[in-house]
């Protein structure tokens, strides 16, 4: 009986591992193509494809691919933090 159920559990162990080693990655171009794919504003963020970013580093994912993955289309924010710095900087400087 022992044997029986050792058995059991060695072929699910086995055939656990061959399925999570079925499991398809997706190339970085793969990837890049999905996000290039997207069209129109998404309605939420696609967190599937934002985990599939994070989990492979070394694609290296420039900021406007990794907001276009998960917003679609929206353009991004106008970086203004060194404008607002430099009226903040004038703003102090004109009150000494």
């Amino acid at each position: 009986m022992r044997k029986c159920i050792l058995m059991l559990g060695l072929l699910g162990l086995a055939f656990t591992n061959a399925n999570a080693a079925s499991i398809q990655v997706d190339s970085c171009e793969q990837i890049r193509a999905r996000i290039e794919a997207q069209v129109g504003l998404l309605p939420k963020a696609d967190t599937d494809l934002l985990q599939k970013l994070g989990a492979q580093p070394e694609c290296r994912f420039s900021a406007a691919e990794v907001y276009r993955a998960a917003y679609g289309d929206k353009p991004m924010p106008i970086n203004d933090s060194g404008r607002r710095r430099a009226k903040r900087d004038r703003d102090h400087h004109d009150h000494d």
